[in-house]
């Protein structure tokens, strides 16, 4: 009986130690597979950010341009209104009648300065033109 007793128990701690390397052999493939996922989502989560940086970086500078243009609108609205008020403070009409020669070099040369940055601003070539290294 101690052999047939030392035989099953034997049996028994070789079954438990084949069992014991398999899983064991199983959760270190599982814990490879783990790393293998741990570092692609490190590496997904690292292009997120950056992406998210490059957006707020983006979003900055809009916001940077939004604020310039503003701020040249603004400009432009005060001289506007500058010269709403000069136009409202003077009568063309008998300037015109009075001093005709005067109002008419003054409309010329504005009308000139008027229409050379109207095709300054409407040459379709524009954007081609390289710049000069002067």
């Amino acid at each position: 009986m101690g052999i047939k007793l030392s035989l099953i128990l034997g049996g028994l701690l070789l079954t438990t130690a084949a069992a014991s390397f398999y899983y064991i052999g199983h959760l270190n493939d599982q814990i490879s597979t783990l790393k293998g996922n741990q570092i692609v989502l490190e590496t997904e989560i690292q292009k997120q950010n950056d992406s998210i940086k490059n957006y707020l970086e983006q979003q900055k500078n809009q916001q940077a341009q939004l604020n310039q243009l503003e701020a040249d609108k603004q400009k432009a609205m005060q001289d506007v209104n500058r010269l709403r008020k000069t136009f409202a403070n003077h009568d063309l009409d008998q300037l015109a009648l009075a001093k005709p020669a005067l109002l008419q070099k003054k409309v010329n040369k504005a009308s000139t300065r008027v229409m050379a940055t109207l095709e300054k601003l409407t040459n379709p070539n524009q954007f081609d033109e390289k710049p000069s290294n002067n």
